[in-house]
């Protein structure tokens, strides 16, 4: 585990002066290496419920399965729907619902695990053959994406309701794609839409179904959505000019869609931050390039500062670590390289 820094943007470079850099806070959690499938050495955690009880996937038979790991850190493989060699898990709710994907040679389906494991196949839209849940909420309401091809930049943003029946999510005027990839408990949806101008935007839409376009940060011209949070906060990602050169910047906006940029460590080549998931008390986790250009998972605090979440023992230069879920008690997981990983305050 690494030591919290304390960050300054004296003597910084040009381009990371174009950065926002909170102060470094209190020390990093702990960090906990959670386990593989056995015969395997390779997962990655993508989401946690209040209970501590996360979800994400392993390797296991040359193939790739969504698994779930207790509070106690134990792995339990989740399988695949019938006649699916590999799934993948992107999220739990506090129930024990798991949302994901499951797949085959000929295209993949958007699944849905009960508390009890049994596995439930989700409507897909007429005409695609690939469609991954993404996000789940309290009441079991998913969103995610269908496409007629495996990349989901091609793909058309949908909710899909307990029951599993898929309604696609309007395009921005003039889109052709986008993706739903967070949704919060009154089934409100938060992820990405192209528009006229041919960019991507971070988008918003309602419980009804209307569609925002939510602002770039100055100088910005593409934008993803990542995470909502209880309060309609949102958080992501904006690609935007700095000087001759660009920079990717982690983002918030607040319910009233006013934009903020969250900052990250300063840099001597290009900036690259991200929020993936809002916590609780305004916080948000992700991942951010360090002052050593290396991608390293980070929580930004209540109070604007940055923390240094750590990674993987043995990690070595090129790792990238990135904190993908956090719940109300301030438990993150995610993945450095290959180790899926759980940072406890």
């Amino acid at each position: 585990m690494r030591a919290t820094r304390t960050l300054s943007i004296a003597g910084a470079s040009a381009v990371a002066l174009a950065v926002l850099v909170p102060g470094s806070a209190s020390a990093a959690p702990a960090l906990a290496e959670l386990p593989a499938l056995p015969g395997s050495s390779v997962a990655g955690a993508a989401g946690i419920n209040d209970s501590g009880i996360a979800v994400g996937w392993s390797t296991t038979g040359g193939t790739s399965h969504a698994v779930r790991w207790g509070a106690d850190g134990t792995v339990t493989d989740l399988g695949t729907a019938a006649g699916d060699t590999g799934s993948e898990a992107t999220a739990i709710n506090n129930e024990g619902t798991v949302a994901g994907r499951s797949s085959n040679s000929k295209g993949q389906r958007a699944v849905r695990w009960d508390p009890d494991g049994r596995i439930t196949v989700l409507d897909s839209l007429p005409g695609t053959a690939y469609c991954q849940a993404k996000a789940i909420n309290a009441t079991g309401e998913t969103a995610g994406y269908c496409s007629e091809s495996y990349s989901s930049y091609y793909g058309r943003p949908v909710r899909w309701s307990v029951d599993g029946t898929v309604t696609e999510l309007a395009a921005l005027p003039g889109g052709t794609s986008g993706v739903g990839a967070a949704i919060a408990d009154d089934g409100t949806v938060a992820g990405w839409s192209t528009a006229s101008d041919h960019q991507t935007h971070a988008t918003r839409w309602a419980t009804g179904g209307t569609v925002t376009e939510l602002k770039y940060l100055p100088s910005g011209y593409f934008a993803e959505a990542m995470g909502i949070g209880a309060d309609g906060t949102i958080v992501g990602r904006v690609q935007r000019s700095v000087g001759g050169s660009y920079g990717v910047f982690a983002t918030r906006w607040k319910a009233d869609g006013s934009v903020t940029d969250l900052g990250g460590f300063p840099v001597t080549d290009k900036p690259s931050s991200e929020a993936r998931a809002a916590g609780p008390d305004n916080t948000a986790v992700g991942m951010s390039k360090d002052t050593e250009g290396r991608y390293t998972a980070v929580r930004w605090n209540s109070d604007g500062s940055l923390t240094d979440l750590g990674r993987a023992a043995g990690a070595g230069p090129g790792t990238i670590t990135f904190a993908a879920s956090v719940n109300t008690h301030g438990v993150v997981v995610g993945r450095s390289g290959g180790v899926a990983v759980r940072w406890t305050p």
